[in-house]
């Protein structure tokens, strides 16, 4: 699963630039706190209490995704991205833990709505798929869900090589500092 996944995005990362000629490309690697993942398995964690009395600590790092993209017209940009997050809930009492990864592959599109010299605005939304396994004991499940990213405010700062910040909610985390890499 996790090949094929890697594998498509290859093949778009390209296949995209050949087909557009001159267009400008950019690649971006961020961190981001707080992604809905653990939000679900969080509220699970305590619907699963109330009814069997398990008292259960959601331990998550956030997430890391890496995408790229290309100018379709303007200010607007089409790409995907690749996100990687997993947590580990631990059952008290029980010595048990539950593990929890989560890989997901997002097409979105991008909007610069305000540019300057050094510093751009813009929104980003993203939808997609998740590919989940959770492992308990020497049991394992696997799940494809849902995915998705908005990030309404967004920030750049830089030329070529930038740093920005994002806000927003989705699988990629509520609050997502990185680098990006245009050419």
């Amino acid at each position: 699963m996790i090949k094929k996944l890697l594998m498509a995005a290859a093949v778009v990362v390209m296949a995209v630039p050949a087909a557009q000629g001159s267009r400008r490309s950019e690649v971006s690697v961020s961190y981001g706190v707080a992604p809905v993942t653990d939000w679900i398995d969080s509220y699970s964690d305590m619907l699963t209490g109330l009814f069997t009395n398990a008292n259960t600590d959601l331990k998550g790092w956030g997430a890391v995704t890496v995408g790229y993209s290309f100018r379709l017209i303007g200010s607007l940009r089409l790409g995907a991205q690749v996100v990687y997050s997993s947590n580990t809930q631990e059952v008290r009492g029980a010595g048990s833990e539950i593990r929890n990864r989560y890989w997901s592959l997002l097409p979105n599109v991008k909007w610069n709505w305000m540019n300057l010299k050094v510093v751009s605005f813009y929104s980003r939304l993203g939808a997609g798929a998740s590919f989940s396994r959770s492992e308990v004991g020497g049991e394992s499940d696997k799940s494809t869900q849902f995915a998705f990213q908005v990030s309404p405010v967004g920030v750049e700062v830089g030329g070529r090589v930038a740093a920005y910040a994002e806000a927003g909610i989705g699988t990629s985390g509520c609050l997502l500092v990185g680098v990006r890499y245009r050419f």
